[in-house]
């Protein structure tokens, strides 16, 4: 049915295109009236309605309806974004930007850009980035006094904070929304902030507190139909009560969740987690059997968040290991292993994509800022000649206007240099900010190499454990492998400095040397960043006499002499 209506949408469409364009005798408001009703026709499906949308989007283009283009480029991007099309999601939404900058009047759109760039940003895990969109999202609803949109906004901040471990900042942002008669009289507003502070007072061990919220959340929607959200309410109120010690009140609360998320499969994602919080209950209880039995449903039920299923192979893994089944622990361990190593390849690839489109976004809007003051200083200049011609004319006429000429002409020789001196401070800047980025990156790239040291090292302790049948050693591992988690909370820090940076600096060792493998180019990195041999054997995790043959292939394949210095080559080719 959903494929029918769709055809017959486009059908209707096409039925009606053609009068639209051939008669030139038809008003401009009938047209924009006609793509605006079938926006409203698209805006019902954005899922299926993406040529729909195009096809809209060049008719207001043809009749130069700035409105209706600007409107098909944001349901464009939430409709790629629907289908899981993040790259084309950006590009339009980046469309979207200009054409705000050419037609002032449509600013308040940013607002909507915004806000569907940050919440992409947060589903890849980026809250740093996303918070700034956000932000700016924020500033646009203050301005246009849309009260609830600011809101709805910061709520979605306190989210970023909460992804990012900064429970205290989502608490001290809240004591103000407390106070909003806004949040208070709309059900939504509350209920998520209600439910931000749970999760805050939660991260912070304070679970008493964290339960009272999400009583307060389960009162108001008690008696409704969302049955996921009244059982994932309770569930978190479970898990809140096994922190405490109260094993009893968790299990019977976990029981009573899951009694309503029987028979429902669409609700699966609701029934893992509820899933996953029994295997710890019944793991406090002493019950590893039900235990296990709970952790493997977890897995089951939720075969699409990798990272539930990581946490869930790493508990069966313990409690196998807790019964002596040491095959089955081995194989659990395994998973988890197996399973970290592919979230953490996938997060680089992602990090990488984002990392690339945001450094040319920065360098193109840096060349725009650049355009835009050439503009300004041509049309300055172009403005100060047409005084200077008129006063020279005058000056004919009069010794008077002869002088006056004379004094605005000198004034127009100081601020030229004015200008000239402001742009080279602009150009210092400019270059000093890079350079504290470079050292940035190599910063990041050591504590990464640090951490990736150990990660091997309790992977070949692990092995050798395991093929040893040694518990202890076993037990040993597993709690370096836990110090090693927690020591990780600042990967997001390491993360956003690495993507602004390597891709930038790759973009340009490419273009220079097209014929270098990555092997190559990763020598060349360590050695634009200024490392020795040692410290980037260090680094690679290889011996000084490698790094050494690879510089020496480099240094072939750029058809460098024996005299000219391969690092000094790199340092004047890439800037």
């Amino acid at each position: 049915m959903k494929y029918l209506a769709y055809w017959i949408i486009v059908f209707t469409l096409l039925q009606n295109l053609n009068p639209l364009f051939s008669q030139d005798s038809q008003a401009p408001e009938k047209q924009i009236k006609h793509i605006d009703s079938l926006y409203e026709i698209a805006k019902k499906d954005l899922i299926g309605n993406g040529d729909l949308l195009k096809e809209l989007i060049k008719q207001s283009q043809n009749i130069n309806y700035a409105k209706g283009e600007l409107r098909g480029f944001i349901n464009l991007g939430i409709y790629y974004t629907n289908n899981s099309m993040i790259d084309s999601a950006n590009i339009v939404y980046n469309k979207g930007e200009k054409l705000v900058k050419q037609h002032p009047d449509l600013g308040y759109a940013l607002a909507y850009i915004y806000n569907n760039k940050a919440s992409i940003l947060s589903n890849q895990e980026l809250h740093y980035q996303a918070l700034k969109y956000y932000h700016k999202a924020y500033k646009i609803n203050i301005k246009q006094e849309d009260q609830k949109a600011a809101l709805i906004t910061k709520m979605n901040m306190l989210n970023c904070h909460l992804a990012l471990g900064e429970p205290n900042k989502v608490l001290a942002y809240s004591k103000e929304l407390l106070e909003d008669s806004t949040v208070v009289s709309h059900e939504d507003l509350k209920y998520q902030l209600y439910k931000s502070l749970a999760a805050a007072h939660f991260d912070k061990k304070e679970f008493g507190k964290a339960i009272n919220w999400w009583n307060a959340n389960l009162e108001s929607i008690q008696n409704t139909e969302k049955k996921g959200e009244i059982s994932y309410l309770i569930t978190s109120i479970a898990e809140a009560h096994r922190n405490l010690g109260s094993y009893e009140i968790a299990l019977e609360k976990a029981l009573e969740a899951k009694k309503i998320l029987e028979n429902k499969p669409e609700l699966s994602a609701y029934a893992a987690t509820n899933a996953m919080v029994l295997g710890k209950i019944y793991n406090s209880l002493d019950n590893p059997n039900m235990s296990i039995l709970h952790f493997e449903n977890a897995v089951l039920q939720n075969p699409d968040d990798p990272m539930d299923i990581a946490l869930s192979y790493k508990n069966l893994g313990a409690l196998y290991k807790r019964i002596q089944s040491w095959s089955h622990s081995a194989n659990y361990y395994e998973k988890y292993g197996r399973l970290i190593d592919s979230l953490y390849r996938h997060r680089n690839k992602d990090i990488s994509k984002i990392s690339e489109g945001r450094i040319q976004l920065i360098e193109e809007e840096y060349k725009n800022v650049l355009l835009t003051k050439d503009n300004d200083i041509l049309t300055y200049k172009t403005e100060k000649q047409e005084l200077y011609i008129i006063s020279l004319a005058v000056g004919f006429f009069s010794l008077l206007f002869v002088l006056l000429s004379l004094i605005l002409y000198r004034k127009y020789n100081k601020s030229e240099q004015q200008i000239e001196l402001l742009k080279e401070n602009e150009k210092k800047i400019l270059e000093n900010h890079l350079q504290s980025r470079e050292e940035e990156f190599l910063a990041t790239m050591i504590s990464v190499n640090e951490r990736l040291d150990k990660l091997s090292a309790i992977k070949k302790h692990l092995s050798s454990s395991i093929k040893y049948n040694n518990r202890e050693e076993i037990i040993e591992t597993e709690k370096r492998l836990d110090i090693f988690i927690k020591s990780t909370s600042d990967l997001t820090i390491l993360k956003d400095r690495i993507e602004s940076q390597y891709p930038g600096i790759t973009a340009q060792i490419n273009t220079n040397f097209p014929d270098l493998s990555t092997n190559d180019i990763r020598h060349c990195l360590l050695m634009k960043l200024n490392l020795s041999i040692k410290e980037s054997a260090q680094l690679l995790s290889v011996s000084t006499h490698a790094v050494k043959m690879a510089r020496k292939r480099l240094k072939k394949k750029m058809n460098l002499p024996e005299e000219i210095s391969l690092k000094d080559h790199l340092q004047n080719k890439i800037t």
